[in-house]
């Protein structure tokens, strides 16, 4: 019997339900197509149309140490830089932003003063995330990744969910190795276990989000 099919990128919105290691999951990778689960940023949701209903992953990222005159960040049309020039637009300031092929690289041009802030894992520096931002221009936030889940896997995704991420905290190095392995793009199990436990990583409902929806499809 095949297992309840997800359609989940191969981001960090995947790690915990890849470190449950449940098997009434059969995760697709992708960041196309619908389902009766879809995982995938919460901008990329937006862009592909579909309407999330439950937060995964909230203060992923933080602009650091603040808006500064230049901003690096990673790869140009990423979830990244479309909330980055939403925000820029919203305060309107009027910041370069540069692009970096990898997130070392968006590191290294903030280290060599290229940049004077950078949009970086909440785990690996201070800053002020996208959700604050946003929040303080009245705008909800589905945290940086969430999901479509269907109303009869509810529970059990959740379930599972959850306990992938108490994996990632308990026992970091084997699972984000683990989860690693699984994965169809590469990923060092530092990165795996630091977006994890530097983030607000959880399950919770959406309920209105249409004023960020609108927000992100300006910028698509």
């Amino acid at each position: 019997m095949s297992g309840i099919k997800v359609i989940a990128a191969p981001g960090p919105v995947s790690f915990p339900l890849v470190a449950a290691r449940d098997e009434k999951f059969d995760i697709e990778f992708s960041k196309d197509g619908t389902g009766k689960i879809v995982l995938d940023s919460s901008v990329s949701l937006v862009k592909r149309g579909i309407k999330p209903n439950v937060s995964l992953i909230k203060k992923l990222s933080v602009v650091s140490p603040g808006i500064g005159k230049s901003i690096a960040l990673w790869r140009k049309g990423s979830s990244s830089d479309v909330l980055m020039r939403a925000v820029l637009d919203l305060k309107k300031i009027n910041s370069r932003i540069v692009y970096a092929d990898t997130q070392k690289d968006v590191m290294d041009l903030l280290n060599r003063g290229v940049a004077d802030s950078a949009v970086i894992l909440s785990a690996f520096g201070r800053g002020i995330s996208f959700e604050e931002i946003l929040g303080s221009h009245g705008i909800a936030m589905p945290g940086s990744c969430a999901a479509y889940v269907s109303p009869e896997f509810r529970k059990i995704f959740e379930r599972a969910y959850i306990a992938g991420i108490e994996r990632i905290k308990s026992d970091p190095e084997e699972t984000g190795k683990y989860v690693a392995s699984v994965l169809p793009v590469k990923f060092d199990w530092n990165f795996i276990h630091a977006s994890i436990n530097g983030s607000e990583a959880g399950v919770q409902d959406i309920v209105e989000i249409s004023d960020f929806e609108k927000l992100v499809q300006k910028y698509l």
